[in-house]
């Protein structure tokens, strides 16, 4: 946790809320430290989420003292303005106001940002100057843009890099766009691949994983690559030129100090990390002086941009700037 430590503004007390399709984590947060934080289980209806949120906050600073200041919430959804624009795994229809609707049960200012921006804020707070951009692959592909530590957020969807358009002839993005970078590499993307070969017997050993009931993903794919499988290499290495293209896109764009990678598959010890970097070796502008770093994967990175963003909102609300 030291290492994500944010500059927080001496012991101002934080809330940070990481609201998840799966589990909500809160954690107090001062001096840019967590100091406590708990999880629990997300409910299945919306006012059982705006309860157990409010529960969770109050629970985890209740030893401490005093009330936070502020509560920072990241989620996973699209967040313009403070209003959640889509966020389907939560259950959230077009434009919904979470901190309104969480005002009742939790009366103190609460700010939102997407899940992977928070996470970007706690990721780069190791790079306090400069531009970082961090370029996240899981289950999809997200960013996020920090400068000097503020992340530019523009409406709200700023360094959302999964939709830049590598292949304009390319599958339809549920976005509504075609050949966005999350639709020709991701978690998922290579998931589908993996499994698509079992089924069609065209790798021997994902067929026989597949058979054993194993649940493929994109580490199975680069075992197949790694084993010599010539259609899994070649499904890798397509998806690592996309890639690297997506890396050029945010070069030309935002000429960044850093791009930060984060995923386990972003490795630079994977298959798909050394093909990606490679790959980028000769593409990359002669011009381009952007460094390429990877970080594994922090839970904690999440809750400690969320009560930086928080932090940061509330003070200039305060300021009146």
């Amino acid at each position: 946790m030291a290492d994500l430590a944010v500059d927080g503004g001496h012991d101002t007390l934080v809330a940070a809320v990481d609201w998840g399709g799966t589990w909500i984590r809160v954690a107090a947060v001062s001096g840019g430290r967590i100091v406590r934080k708990d999880r629990r289980a997300k409910p299945k209806s919306l006012a059982e989420q705006y309860a157990t949120v409010a529960d969770m906050v109050l629970h985890t600073t209740s030893h401490l003292g005093q009330l936070p200041t502020a509560v920072g919430v990241g989620l996973a959804g699209v967040v313009q303005e403070g209003v959640v624009g889509t966020a389907h795994n939560l259950g959230f229809t077009d434009g919904t106001d979470i901190a309104a609707a969480l005002r009742p049960h939790l009366p103190l200012p609460a700010y939102l940002l997407n899940d992977v921006q928070a996470t970007a804020l706690g990721v780069a707070a190791r790079w306090p100057h400069g531009t970082t951009a961090v370029l996240a692959m899981g289950t999809g592909i997200g960013g996020a843009v920090v400068k000097d530590g503020s992340l530019h957020p523009g409406l709200g969807g700023a360094g959302d890099f999964g939709h830049v358009v590598i292949d304009v002839d390319g599958p339809r993005c549920p976005c509504g766009g075609t050949g966005c970078l999350e639709v020709l590499v991701s978690g998922r993307t290579l998931a589908e691949a993996a499994n698509a070969l079992a089924e069609a017997g065209l790798s021997p050993l994902l067929a026989a994983r597949a058979r054993s009931g194993r649940v493929l993903h994109a580490g199975d794919l680069q075992d197949a690559a790694q084993d010599g499988d010539s259609r899994a290499t070649e499904i890798l290495n397509r998806s690592a030129i996309a890639f690297s293209a997506g890396i050029r896109t945010i070069v030309a764009t935002h000429d960044p100090h850093r791009i930060v990678l984060a995923g386990a598959t972003l490795a630079p010890t994977t298959w798909f990390g050394r093909a990606m970097r490679a790959h980028w070796d000769l593409t990359r502008p002669h011009w381009a002086r952007t460094e390429l770093h990877h970080v594994e994967q922090d839970e904690d990175a999440a809750l400690l941009g969320a009560a930086s963003y928080a932090l940061d909102r509330f003070t200039a609300a305060q300021s009146g700037s």
